[in-house]
């Protein structure tokens, strides 16, 4: 038998990078509620097969953009309200990132295609 089963994947701060958690859902709603901490998530499909009594689970597949809850910048829009993140300002420029989202929490994220920024949940 194989099945699909959808997953959500939970951002919050790390020390470098984002810390990740992730549980499985009945369906691709946006959550009403987040944990404390959380600034994203996405969603993600992962196929299980039963075969001679094991489960074997496939590679996470079909991600959605993230979503995000904080409010989005563009590069001029940084310059201006944040002059002094000279450090995310280089960064923008030298990647080509031409919009980053300020989470809740106060970090910042670059924007990619397929990506959503709330102003709260």
């Amino acid at each position: 038998m194989t099945e699909t089963k959808t997953y959500i994947e939970l951002l919050s701060p790390g020390t470098l990078f984002a810390e990740t958690f992730t549980k499985e859902v009945a369906t691709r709603r946006d959550p009403t509620e987040l944990p404390p901490g959380v600034f994203a998530w996405r969603f993600f499909d992962r196929t299980q097969v039963q075969l001679n009594g094991e489960t074997l689970t496939g590679k996470p597949h079909n991600f959605s953009g993230y979503t995000y809850i904080g409010e989005k910048f563009t590069l001029e829009q940084v310059k201006r309200r944040f002059p002094d993140a000279q450090i995310l300002i280089f960064n923008m420029e030298a990647n080509g990132w031409t919009t980053v989202v300020r989470t809740q929490l106060g970090n910042f994220c670059p924007l990619e295609d397929g990506d959503r920024v709330f102003s709260h949940v």
